[in-house]
């Protein structure tokens, strides 16, 4: 088989993907994801750690988690792939760094529109209009700049609201409004005053101080998971799903906790409701659904 997919970096927080045990090959994949695809650097007990692209930053133990495998199955598989001159190891000091030798033969060059703000609510860039066309109305310009920074926040929020729901916080929208109200303060820069690259990669090692507790069992919150993750490839309102929480299964039965408006929402998209049948019968099985007022939700 010849030719070659690009393969979008959001398949990596895909329910789907990340069920454990991964395979060798899922493993191998998971590593070109997981790879920089530009220099970087992170911290690991204030010692700065440089990436460049190609180079994977995560250690035995974080991948050994990540696959479900032993530490002893990792540290062979990744020795495996540097006997077959796949990988590079590099010297252990705070971590190690795995060098994937031929990145771009695998990866290719990212291409520039790769790069572009993903639209938002359906709505498509126009690239058609020229320079002059925009000058015509400088308050068009204005609100070009406006909606694209309100759609970029969105983005952001909901992409730090789904990490912390799936951290299975008690009320992961107080959390996710705690840690925005704080970063905005320190104007986006971390503990080290550098500015913040990656929001998501911040949201997973933040502490939830805002609210003690889980929200559900983890057996059902990894049911609902991958649940939400066949709402996400399938409607593009899957974000409405973020608001209400799955409480217990009793009797057949799966209720639900939510805001009465939140509920509403979901009951009024006759479109939405019949791809979250879809969705439940695919993680659930036969299961009925009843909703109880959440008052704790803000």
């Amino acid at each position: 088989m010849e030719g070659w997919i690009k393969l979008y970096r959001k398949i990596a927080e895909n329910p789907l993907w990340l069920i454990k045990p991964f395979s060798r090959g899922q493993a191998w994949i998971d590593l070109l994801i997981l790879a920089n695809h530009k220099p970087g650097f992170f911290y690991v007990r204030d010692v700065k750690v440089k990436v460049e692209r190609g180079q994977v930053g995560w250690s035995e133990p974080k991948l050994s988690e990540r696959w479900g495998w032993s530490r002893t199955k990792v540290r062979k598989f990744l020795k495996d792939l540097a006997e077959e001159q796949q990988i590079v190891l590099g010297k252990k000091s705070v971590t190690q760094i795995i060098t994937i030798l031929n990145f771009d033969e695998c990866q290719k060059k990212e291409q520039q529109e790769i790069h572009q703000p993903i639209p938002q609510d359906g709505q498509q860039q126009d690239s058609s209009r020229t320079a002059a066309e925009q000058q015509q109305d400088p308050n068009k310009n204005d609100k070009n700049i406006k909606n694209d920074k309100n759609s970029l926040f969105r983005q952001r929020f909901f992409s730090v609201l789904e990490i912390f729901y799936f951290k299975n916080f008690k009320n992961p929208i107080a959390v996710t409004n705690a840690f925005f109200n704080h970063y905005e303060g320190v104007g986006w820069k971390n503990a080290h005053g550098l500015e913040i690259e990656n929001v998501e990669s911040v949201a997973e090692n933040w502490d939830n101080k805002t609210t003690e507790g889980i929200n559900c069992p983890e057996n059902l919150l990894l049911k609902w998971k991958v649940m939400f993750g066949i709402l996400k490839n399938n409607t593009e309102h899957y974000n409405k799903f973020l608001r209400i929480r799955p409480a217990r299964i009793e009797n057949g039965i799966l209720f639900v906790r939510a805001k009465q408006n939140d509920m509403k929402l979901i009951e009024d998209d006759k479109k939405l409701l019949g791809v979250w049948k879809i969705a439940l019968l695919k993680s659930f099985g036969k299961i009925d659904i009843k909703y109880e007022i959440d008052k704790q939700l803000v």
